[in-house]
């Protein structure tokens, strides 16, 4: 199974107080049993953020997505 983290968004104020990375390891020990835990980050400055959590880049990954009209 796939879980993905859409967005991990912290209020400026607030950040540097580790309360991204709480998130971040609470979804990962949510979904322990998933065989693939997916983020995919709004700007490439924030993929150190999620290396250091045991993310790893995936060789050739982009964003799609299909839109359908409501």
């Amino acid at each position: 199974m796939l879980a993905y983290m859409h967005w991990v968004l912290v209020n400026p104020k607030y950040q540097g107080m580790h309360v991204g990375s709480g998130l971040v390891e609470h979804v990962k020990e949510r979904y322990a049993d998933y065989m693939f835990l997916e983020v995919m980050p709004e700007e490439s400055k924030n993929a150190p953020f999620y290396e250091r959590h045991g993310f790893t880049l995936m060789e050739d990954g982009r964003a799609m997505q299909i839109v359908r009209p409501s």
